[in-house]
């Protein structure tokens, strides 16, 4: 499709149908004249030799109209408007030379030069139609200024004709025409020979401007050109003895029809560029007017010297060529002025143009952090922009003429790395080189640049190599800063799990088959209670002295890293075999066992550390760790401050650790877990004052399952407090029935076990508050056991729990006491009331007999004003060490092991009984004790 005006015009056709379109047209137009030809000679000489060009002359002006009107609806824009225009004018055409036609000329007859009455009203009817016809174009294509200018080139180019005509065809007959003539022709005549000239010229222009799209204008023009020459020849024929003007005018209207009508059946040409530009002037137009000028004087002055001044029309003719020549020319003037100006003014826009482009470039150079330079061939810098000052702190005229290498004074490495650059860029025309260097600012701060080289010695403008220079010191900086933050440690500085696993990695793979890679995986113990107690800045000082100490025990190669938290680990070098490494762990596990003061606190702490080797878990850096993971957790399972190795055994036991953590949630929901009870007796009677609730696990494949097994996987799940929950409130349920139902159970106590986890949790104390007000115990009969080291761990508020504990009544006892931090200072702090001794403690009572360490627990708690308990009695001997000793109350297998609570009722009734001296009262060992006490 080709864009014209705004509108589309189909083109994109093919070849060979154009080529049929135009050989059809051409073929219809051929065949109408050899018709019209046909009658013609037909008719010749007889009367109806005049009705030929009557008839068939309006009959081929129709055929052209119509394909005129044809050819303007397959167009569209400009062209529509030329073809419509061409259809009006050819039937107007046609109906004016009918009328004059009509009958036969004869040498001097007037009427036959006389003008129609249908010609003259058809004649300014054509001139309206043509500018109707031509108002859309002219308005949408053509600006006022070439309106006017193309307006005198055509009157100009009509007088000059009609000038022509004058002196070269009508003066020389001048003397024969009749009376009120104008020349040969009448004064009708001499107008619309006028209107056709000028119509005539401008169809001529506009078909040479246009000639490149529609060549079929250049056959419709040429027929009218010849309608034109033949009417003119026939009116001069007119004044002759010999008429053969009637049948030259009826013959070259007929040619012109065709013309036309081929004209307007024609393809438009396939490479045309587009719409005719009518907007701008004709190419030469100003050579035609002078052309114009000079054929009219040519034709004018030898005519004027024979004599051939007929009615002074010579006179008029000059006057009106000479009129439009002034016209012409001040309008030239004016295209001339014009196009001075609008060249000044684009040679100004040019110049300013490159003006702000070149103070922009400078401003750019000057204001531009890289600093420019341009060195010759020889080396030296030819320019130097004001950037060098504020990158290198030297004036840009003290480079001038000194050597590139003047820039860097970092080292002979940089400055010839820089001459390398030179040398290879100057090599290769156009080329460019890019290289990072270092150089030193006048004040000695070393910079990191960035270096670009560009051979632009071809360059008339440069002659020489420009080297950028961007100043990177500070981006190397950030860049170092962030990869030193995302690979070691920000509190520590050590490398952080990253880069650990990073140099784990590239030791798996460059040591290969030659040597095993070992892992030592290190976790504190006590460092919560750190953080709790003195708090988290306290606790970050002690985790970089920690790493302070840890640099200092490890071996230079050995790369010691912060994973997270209070874990480390410690990659040995390739030197290290089994039993270095084991040494390596046992100097880490006393360094870190050495006191550390945090803000003037002495602070005791402990590593577990867990060893590795790739030979036992393969090349994998991610198993690798996990075992040396596994290890350390089995030796803080073992004991605190120590170290182990891992085994393959290990994933087993983890393997059914899993199964068991899995199985514990099972019991915990299916009430799996029962509660057993072991009596506490008075030393002194015998009698049972109370029982302490235990939970056993009865697994359905398993059978029992020890509480050391079970209770701390329950504390490390967390499933602990459901566990708690459930024994507190069945057990105080169950001693609440007791007490009401069974005699001698009255006042009797419930020991219940209390862990870390629960002592922590929030809620705790609204819990068993919840629980004896359901069951109805009174809270005077419950105590709550805790380990001493839990007690010792405790925060200050699972601290304000236990003193509210207290305040509702409930008694506190410290479990397994002697085996932590036993001193007056902390048993004074804590709200406790009861201690029970540990078992060890009264095993050696058996073993070797000592009494001193029970005696002076037994004088301390005397002192805090405590009850004791001595726990895990299982012989006569020791039952009575203890009670000679004055402790109050025993518990242990020599008394009863747990039991379930069916058969607590008749532990307390004969016990009761032996107490008494009830006979009836059935035998049991608690009884055979309470008789045994009452000797």
């Amino acid at each position: 499709m080709r864009i014209l005006d705004g509108d589309e015009v189909d083109v994109q056709q093919s070849a060979p149908p154009r080529r049929r379109r135009g050989t059809s047209a051409a073929a219809v137009a051929v065949a109408l004249l050899l018709v019209w030809a046909a009658a013609w000679w037909l008719t010749r000489g007889t009367s109806a030799a005049a009705a030929v060009p009557a008839v068939g002359l309006p009959v081929l002006a129709c055929c052209a109209a119509a394909s005129s009107l044809l050819r303007s609806r397959r167009t569209a824009g400009v062209d529509r408007h030329l073809w419509r225009w061409l259809a009006l004018t050819s039937l107007a055409w046609g109906l004016t030379t009918s009328s004059s036609l009509g009958r036969p000329w004869s040498p001097g007859d007037a009427d036959a030069q006389a003008v129609s009455p249908l010609t003259l009203v058809l004649l300014p009817v054509t001139a309206v139609l043509a500018v109707t016809a031509l108002a859309p174009v002219l308005r949408r294509s053509v600006s006022p200024a070439n309106l006017v200018r193309d307006g005198v080139d055509n009157a100009l180019l009509t007088a000059v004709a009609a000038s022509v005509l004058w002196y070269a065809v009508l003066a020389p007959a001048a003397p024969a025409a009749p009376t009120g003539a104008v020349g040969p022709v009448s004064t009708g005549q001499a107008a619309v020979f006028t209107v056709e000239l000028l119509l005539t010229v401008s169809f001529v222009h506009l078909a040479a401007r246009t000639h490149r799209r529609h060549p079929g204008l250049a056959l419709v023009a040429a027929g009218v050109v010849a309608v034109v020459s033949a009417e003119v020849t026939a009116a001069v024929m007119a004044t002759s003895a010999w008429w053969p003007g009637y049948d030259v005018l009826t013959w070259s209207c007929a040619v012109m029809a065709c013309a036309l009508l081929a004209g307007a059946g024609s393809a438009l040409r396939r490479d045309a560029a587009g719409a005719p530009d009518l907007d701008r002037p004709a190419a030469g137009s100003g050579l035609v007017a002078c052309a114009a000028a000079l054929l009219a004087l040519a034709t004018s002055v030898p005519a004027s010297l024979i004599g051939h001044d007929a009615s002074g029309v010579g006179a008029w003719l000059h006057l009106a060529v000479l009129s439009l020549l002034v016209v012409r020319a001040l309008l030239l003037a004016h295209d001339g002025n014009r196009l001075t100006r609008d060249l000044e003014q684009r040679v100004s826009a040019r110049t300013q143009a490159l003006a702000s482009a070149e103070r922009r470039f400078a401003s750019l150079v000057v204001h531009s952090t890289d600093a420019v330079a341009v060195v010759g061939v020889d080396g030296r810098c030819r320019y130097v922009s004001p950037s060098f000052e504020r990158v290198f702190g030297v004036r840009p005229d003290q480079l001038l003429g000194r050597p590139l290498d003047a820039l860097v004074t970092a080292g002979p490495e940089a400055v010839d790395a820089l001459h390398d650059a030179l040398r290879s860029t100057l090599h290769e025309p156009a080329s460019r080189q890019e290289l990072r260097t270092t150089a030193r600012h006048v004040s000695g701060r070393p910079l990191v640049l960035d270096v670009t080289l560009t051979n632009l010695v071809d360059d008339p403008a440069v002659r020489g190599v420009v080297v950028n220079t961007h100043d990177v010191t500070d981006a190397v900086r950030l860049e170092e800063e962030l990869s030193s933050q995302a690979f070691s440690d920000a509190l520590t500085g050590l490398p952080n799990r990253a880069l650990f696993r990073d140099r784990l990695e590239h030791a798996l793979r460059s040591r290969g088959a030659r040597s095993d890679v070992e892992v030592c995986y290190l976790d504190l113990d006590g460092f919560k209670a750190v953080n709790d107690t003195l708090g988290h800045g306290a606790g970050d000082e002690l985790l970089v002295a920690v790493a302070e100490r840890l640099r200092t025990v490890v071996r230079q190669g050995d790369t010691v890293a912060r994973l997270g938290g209070d874990e480390f680990a410690v990659l040995l070098d390739e030197a290290a075999g089994e039993h270095e490494s084991e040494r390596l762990a046992q100097r880490l596990c006393d360094a870190v066992r050495r006191p550390f003061t945090v803000r003037g606190t002495q602070v005791h702490v402990a590593t577990s550390v867990g060893l590795a080797s790739s030979a036992s878990t393969g090349p994998d850096a991610s198993q690798l760790l996990r075992s040396a993971d596994l290890a350390m957790y089995q030796a803080k399972g073992q004991r605190q401050g120590g170290y182990a190795r891992y085994h393959p055994r290990m994933h087993e036991q983890l393997a059914e650790r899993v199964q068991l953590e899995a199985d514990l949630h099972r019991a915990v929901e299916h009430q799996q877990l029962r509660v057993v009870y072991q009596p506490l007796v008075d030393m002194s009677t015998g009698g049972v004052t109370g029982v302490e609730a235990l939970v056993r696990w009865h697994h359905p494949q398993r059978g029992v399952i020890a509480p050391v097994t079970f209770i701390p996987l329950a504390e490390a799940t967390g499933l602990i407090d459901a566990i708690g929950a459930h024994v507190l409130r069945e057990a105080c349920q169950q001693v609440s029935t007791w007490r009401a139902e069974v005699p001698g159970a009255e006042t009797m106590r419930l020991s219940v076990n209390l862990s870390a986890h629960q002592l922590d949790h929030p809620g705790l104390l609204a819990d068993v508050v919840a629980v004896l007000d359901e069951t109805g115990l009174p809270a005077t009969s419950l105590v709550l056991e805790i380990t001493e080291s839990a007690l010792i761990d405790q925060h200050d508020a699972a601290l304000q729990t236990l003193h509210a504990l207290r305040a509702l009544g409930i008694r506190l006892a410290i479990d397994d006491f002697g085996t932590g931090y036993s001193s007056l200072s902390y048993l004074h702090r804590l709200p406790v009331d009861i201690l029970k001794i540990d078992k060890s403690f009264v095993d050696r009572l058996s073993h070797t007999g000592d009494a001193s360490l029970v005696d002076a627990i037994l004088g301390m708690a005397a002192t805090l004003g405590l009850t004791t308990v001595a726990e895990g009695i299982e012989h006569a001997h020791q039952r009575h060490a203890l009670a000679a000793q004055g402790c109050a109350t025993g518990q242990g297998y020599h008394f009863s092991p747990p039991v379930d609570a069916s058969e607590v009722p008749d532990l307390i009734t004969t016990a009761l009984g032996a107490v008494t001296g009830d006979p009836a009262a059935p035998r049991s060992p608690v009884q055979g004790l309470a008789e045994e006490a009452a000797l």
